[in-house]
């Protein structure tokens, strides 16, 4: 009896036995991972795996932390989750102190992380998806091709911090790896060979025939460009918009949506965005201030497109805003004004030329840049002009619940708990112990 219970007894072992020894076979060969997790934030987001996917070659990971110490962990763990949808990252790790030569030639200090790809390098000294994944898109960029912004007639400046300028929609381009310079087209004989993207930013002084050449030319010879319009613009810019097939309509937009949602009936107000490859997972509402209307009668070559239009109780006022102003009929015209049109054309060299035009330069200014989705559309147009297609849409979102934010009452009732009760409770108690300990 006691011989056939071993029996089984070692049956059962040598079962479970082999069947460990299949389960580490199977994972072996049939590596898979399940996030669990809220979000499933231990895996990387749509947009991380999209930037990989950009990044075909080899990928070099350099850690300059020495690999003994218990961070180095929290690395490895980090970039395991790349490395699930890259293999062709390699993380390194380099200690400085024993190899300085090589910390130097990196550029790099003790604790930050170097991204390499292609020759190119990205620097971090902070270590989360945003990060990261923001600094490989630069790498995929690649090429020395510029964001090129007029500034020599009253444009909105990118290197100036006043409240009508560009310099936070600028600073946040550059995070993303776009290189943004000002240009005095006035000291040139011509627009940059390595412009990317050509901005008129809202000048408010005539430019000069010379300088209207060479907008004219750059644009005639293939050049992307975005043109921020307002109600009242200089004059001398009409040729080029003849040549595009645009005619900005008199008047400021009046948006009855923009009185209900912010108060002022003289903001734009769009929440239903069209079809078209910019705007793809864009569910932002965005807010124009003083727009003027466009009517797109592209010419021949050009394909013209919406962008952005209002609803249709907005009209384009050309009369002061004074009193109650209304829709008076005249030379109005009210409905769905397009506020944003995007065009197109093929170039002889079998790229696109691409165009957009914004009948507001205010939306990207520093005052209202980062009200409701006014960068995130400013950001897509300029990736879009600069054909950076497989990057329009890469927006790492921060984790939901990452910071917590409690009501004034919350606040008042954890001090009055914790900083309050609980150690008056504990005084209390230990009063009474000494007392029944004296009594006893």
């Amino acid at each position: 009896m006691r011989t056939a219970q071993r029996m089984r007894h070692a049956g059962s072992v040598i079962a479970v036995i082999a069947l460990a020894f299949v389960l580490a076979g199977l994972a072996d060969r049939h590596n898979r991972v399940f996030d669990v997790s809220r979000d499933a934030r231990n895996s990387l987001t749509a947009a991380s795996r999209a930037v990989l996917e950009v990044l075909d070659g080899p990928i070099e990971v350099v850690a300059l932390i020495p690999p003994e110490l218990p961070v180095a962990r929290g690395v490895t763990t980090f970039f395991a989750r790349y490395q699930r949808y890259a293999p062709q990252l390699e993380l390194r790790f380099l200690d400085p102190a024993r190899d300085p030569e090589r910390a130097r030639g990196l550029g790099a200090n003790l604790g930050e992380i170097v991204l390499r790809f292609e020759g190119r390098s990205e620097r971090l000294e902070r270590l989360d998806e945003q990060r990261v994944t923001n600094a490989l898109a630069r790498l995929a960029r690649g090429a020395d091709r510029h964001i090129t912004f007029l500034a020599a007639n009253g444009e909105r400046q990118v290197a100036r911090d006043a409240n009508h300028d560009v310099s936070i929609f600028a600073r946040r381009l550059e995070e993303r790896g776009l290189r943004v310079h000002a240009f005095n087209i006035g000291s040139h004989a011509a627009i940059p060979d390595n412009t990317a993207v050509l901005v008129i930013a809202s000048p408010d002084v005539p430019y000069s025939l010379g300088e209207l050449e060479q907008i004219n030319a750059y644009v005639a010879s293939g050049g992307n460009l975005l043109w921020l319009v307002e109600p009242q613009q200089p004059p001398g810019l009409s040729r080029l918009a003849r040549a595009l097939g645009v005619t900005p309509l008199p008047g400021t937009i009046v948006d009855p949506v923009g009185l209900t949602r912010l108060d002022n009936p003289a903001y734009a107000v769009v929440a239903t965005h069209q079809a078209h490859a910019l705007l793809e997972g864009f569910r932002h509402t965005i807010a124009l201030p003083y727009a003027s209307a466009l009517l797109a009668t592209p010419n021949i070559g050009w394909e013209a497109a919406p962008l952005a239009v209002t609803g249709d109780g907005a009209w384009t006022e050309t009369g002061p805003f004074e009193g109650n102003v209304g829709y008076d009929g005249e030379d109005e015209v009210q409905g769905a004004l397009t506020v944003a049109l995007a065009l197109t054309r093929a170039r002889e060299d079998g790229g696109q030329q691409r165009v957009v035009v914004i009948g507001d330069g205010d939306f990207l200014s520093n005052t209202f840049v980062e009200s409701l989705g006014n960068f995130e559309f400013g950001r897509r147009v300029i990736e879009w002009l600069a054909e950076d297609d497989a990057l329009v849409d890469i927006h790492v979102p921060p984790v939901p619940d990452g910071l917590l934010e409690l009501a004034m009452w919350q606040r008042l009732a954890i001090f009055v708990c914790f900083g309050l009760l609980l150690p008056i409770a504990f005084i209390a108690n230990s009063v009474l112990l000494g007392w029944r300990r004296r009594r006893a």
